[in-house]
């Protein structure tokens, strides 16, 4: 469905949802990227890998997964697993606030509430198939909020280095810079970076660029030559290669396939 707001409009459908219960040596299958995905843990422990990302989550823990990485388990589990999930597809992750790639713990039943609400319009034909669709929206933007409270409660020295990330994005930051600066190793700031925010320092630094590379392909008409000088690349060729590599498809496809969906 196609949801209208002040920036703008957006495309959201919930693809499918349910419960997961799994006996112990269930191991996550392989999936390719192209849907974004959520996962509610209720008991035992998936371990699995998102891209260069390895995740753990246990009771209360939530994962948000890309649409752009490839996702597979890892150990399996020693006991018995349950979990809800979603799939669901959406032209602009931002606009509901959310994190993806990331590792949260809630601090209520209220996502476990919203998914049993969500299963409950999804696959019935008794409602509309939008009532699946806006459940799932109000279950990703409880999320959202989820995620920014846990943003506010991580440490002062995690809200400076992500704030200078913020403003110094368009330079080629390393997260060797980042440790120097701040005087930490950068070893113990990505664990801290695993932490709070489900990946590591390095993954961060290449999410933030990635975002405010797909910012400046869907709000400017800058040649992808003059985008990757603003964002710190050496030469075009670079930039294409990194984004490229990190998303999946060209800058110039991302462009075209965004402006395609606005027509």
């Amino acid at each position: 469905m196609k949801i209208e707001t002040g920036r703008g409009s957006f495309t959201f459908r919930c693809l499918s949802a349910g419960q997961f219960v799994g006996k112990e040596g269930w191991v996550h299958p392989h999936g390719k990227a192209g849907t974004f995905e959520i996962i509610y843990m209720l008991q035992g422990e998936l371990s699995m890998q998102e891209g260069l990302s390895p995740y753990k989550a246990g009771p209360g823990e939530v994962l948000v997964l890309s649409a752009d990485l490839p996702r597979f388990g890892m150990t399996p589990s020693d006991k018995k697993i349950s979990f809800y999930w979603a799939d669901f597809e959406t032209s602009d992750p931002d606009a509901l606030g959310l994190q993806v790639s990331c590792k949260i713990k809630t601090e209520n039943g209220t996502l476990e509430t919203l998914f049993r609400q969500l299963l409950m319009f999804k696959g019935r034909g008794d409602y509309p198939e939008e009532a699946a669709d806006y459940a799932a929206m109000l279950l990703l933007s409880e999320t959202a909020m989820v995620q920014k409270n846990a943003a506010l409660r991580c440490p002062k020295v995690l809200r400076d280095i992500t704030e200078w990330i913020r403003l110094n994005i368009c330079s080629p930051i390393t997260a060797a810079e980042v440790g120097s600066r701040f005087n930490y190793n950068p070893d113990y700031l990505t664990a801290l970076f695993k932490e709070y925010f489900g990946i590591g320092l390095k993954e961060y630094i290449n999410e933030q660029k990635l975002k405010k590379a797909e910012e400046y392909l869907r709000t400017t008409d800058c040649p992808i030559k003059e985008i990757a000088a603003m964002l710190g690349f050496s030469s075009a060729n670079k930039f294409i290669k990194y984004f490229s590599y990190h998303k999946g498809v060209s800058p110039a496809r991302y462009r075209q396939g965004y402006y395609n969906q606005k027509m």
